[in-house]
C-alpha cells in the first residue's frame, strides 16, 4: 500500500514522535481510495523538500482519532513542537498541501 514508507504510529507511540518534531501525521483507512491519493501526494510533497511524515490507521487507532477530534479520513495533522496547529480533512496536491502546511502555526 501507498505510504508504506511512512512510520505507523499508534496511541503509544504518537506523543514521542510528535514531543520535539515538526512534520504531518496522516489519518487513514487501509482500503480508502482517497488515503492512497494523499500517500502519493504527501511523498510529492516530501521529494520537493524534506518533511517528516508519519501515518496513523484510523481502524486501529480509535481512541487516537478521538482524543484529536478527527473524524473522517484522510485528514493531515500539521505538528510543530508536539502540538497539533493544523488540520485538513480531503485531498490536495502537492502544492497545496505544503503550502497549508507551511501556514499551519
Amino acid at each position: 500500500m501507498a505510504g508504506e514508507t511512512f512510520e505507523q504510529l499508534t496511541s503509544d507511540t504518537f506523543h514521542d514522535y510528535t514531543q520535539n518534531r515538526s512534520c504531518i501525521i496522516i489519518f487513514h483507512k487501509h482500503n480508502c481510495p482517497h488515503c492512497k491519493i494523499m500517500f502519493t501526494v504527501l511523498e510529492k510533497v516530501i521529494a520537493k523538500q524534506p518533511l517528516d511524515v508519519a501515518a496513523v490507521d484510523s481502524e486501529a487507532e480509535p481512541a487516537l482519532m478521538a482524543s484529536l477530534g478527527i473524524e473522517r479520513v484522510p485528514t493531515l495533522c500539521a505538528v510543530r513542537a508536539g502540538k497539533v496547529c493544523g488540520t485538513f480533512t480531503g485531498v490536495m496536491n502537492p502544492n497545496d498541501t505544503r503550502k497549508w502546511y507551511d501556514r499551519s502555526r
